[in-house]
């Protein structure tokens, strides 16, 4: 059984430290961190759902816990100003829980304007992390959002602590569940908007919940890579089922694809070797690579998977070279992972913020940092029909055009897992709970 109360008290230890290191770098006495405020509709008194500073959240495990405040000064206790307004027409926010109460000094105020009564008096050498709000520029703020500390705090939370790993374990855990109980809807025959609610059911979420929009695809749908308009009836026919859909667990996120086809055949047999690629290039991570080297790493799987499967006819090395895969597999290979799904800092090269541009051949690359130890991150290749991306080769003799308007039904083929990076080996987060078939 996890043990969660230590976990969280090792993993604060861990924020503090890091936090005094970016503070003395940054030359700023302490930090500031709200949780941010509800918004309102235009001209509506029914506000968005709330979502959380990030920075905010890594600290304290509420689920919502709007205008509430962290104070960080290096060498005290981490004060947790926890927002418990007396209001009736609302549920109030949870109160601490008793794993992760003890490990900071909570403050219950119940009106937003008692936060500038709970801080310092003088903040010149504080520092401001969240969203710029009106209220805080009277405050004597010395900075909101300075670069130097921002710049470190996005580098350092890509090596995620014993707690955060525990936390994105879990999260796949749920999600690999809904997973299950979606592709039983599709086999069931069920739309798109029913394998949705049926994913809600078995995750425990509200929509509103979710890390990102459920992406629940059949058939030709899956060839849109961020789908998400969820037909409310079922196609005449079944061809193929792609979804990428995650879970939150204490603000840590998974984020899971698969893809199946309806029957046996081609596109089935597709399906599989995608898993085969996917899993072999998981078993080549290696500690210092380059993700931009991995991800051009996976482009020459997915020439081998055209060549085999007679969509481009031409030897695999052929079809790299001349940049054939691109047409396929237009995504990047992968993202960082943890408090938000596209988790930041993966163009960054150092602390100190310097980061590299987009990558010159591989542009929706979102990670391009060197691969160390506690990092998280996805593998999600892709093999997909787009007839925005075919259309530029109408008229090359090297594709196999009758077989892929045969496939185009199918729409494409997406398999992401989370893994972990260790000293010599990765830990799959996905695969324990959820099989390549089902």
């Amino acid at each position: 059984m996890t043990d969660w109360t230590s976990l969280f008290a090792r993993h604060v230890a861990t924020l503090m430290e890091r936090y005094t290191e970016g503070l003395a770098l940054a030359d700023y006495h302490g930090v500031v961190i709200p949780a941010g405020s509800p918004d309102r509709r235009f001209q509506d008194d029914q506000g968005y759902p709330f979502w959380g500073n990030p920075f905010f959240r890594q600290w304290v495990p509420s689920r919502g816990a709007p205008e509430s405040m962290l104070i960080f000064v290096p060498g005290e206790t981490v004060q947790l100003m926890h927002y418990q307004p007396r209001d009736y027409w609302h549920v109030a926010p949870e109160p601490a829980d008793a794993y992760w109460a003890n490990a900071l000094d909570i403050q219950v105020i119940d009106r937003p304007d008692q936060l500038r009564d709970c801080l310092p008096q003088d903040l010149s050498r504080f520092a401001l992390l969240g969203y710029e709000d009106g209220r805080f520029s009277s405050w004597g703020l010395g900075a909101i959002n300075p670069p130097e500390l921002m710049h470190y705090l996005t580098w350092i939370r890509a090596y995620k602590t014993p707690y955060e790993q525990a936390c994105m374990r879990e999260a796949n855990r749920i999600a690999a569940h809904a997973h299950q109980a979606a592709a039983d809807a599709f086999h069931e025959g069920l739309s798109e908007f029913d394998i949705h609610l049926r994913y809600l059911a078995a995750s425990r979420h509200r929509e509103c919940e979710l890390p990102y929009g459920n992406i629940v695809a059949l058939n030709e749908h899956g060839a849109v890579l961020h789908y998400d308009d969820y037909d409310r009836e079922p196609p005449a026919e079944r061809h193929s089922f792609l979804m990428d859909a995650g879970a939150s667990f204490r603000n840590y996120h998974a984020d899971i694809t698969r893809t199946y086809a309806a029957e046996k055949g081609d596109f089935a047999d597709m399906v599989e070797r995608m898993h085969t690629e996917q899993l072999g290039i998981i078993s080549d991570i290696r500690v210092g690579i380059s993700y931009g080297e991995f991800h051009d790493a996976m482009h020459r799987r997915i020439a081998g998977v055209l060549s085999d499967f007679d969509l481009v006819r031409l030897p695999a090395e052929a079809i790299y070279d001349r940049g054939y895969t691109r047409t396929f597999f237009p995504h990047g290979l992968g993202h960082l992972i943890g408090l938000q799904t596209h988790d930041v800092g993966g163009w960054l090269t150092g602390a100190d913020g310097a980061q590299v541009g987009r990558h010159p051949d591989y542009p929706a690359l979102r990670l391009q940092r060197k691969i160390e130890p506690d990092m998280l991150f996805t593998i999600e290749p892709g093999l997909y029909f787009i007839d925005q991306l075919l259309s530029e080769h109408v008229g090359c003799a090297d594709f196999n055009w009758s077989r892929i308007e045969s496939l185009k039904p199918f729409g494409g083929i997406r398999i992401e897992d989370t893994v972990l990076v260790k000293d010599g080996d990765t830990e799959n987060f996905t695969r324990p709970f959820l099989t390549s078939k089902h």
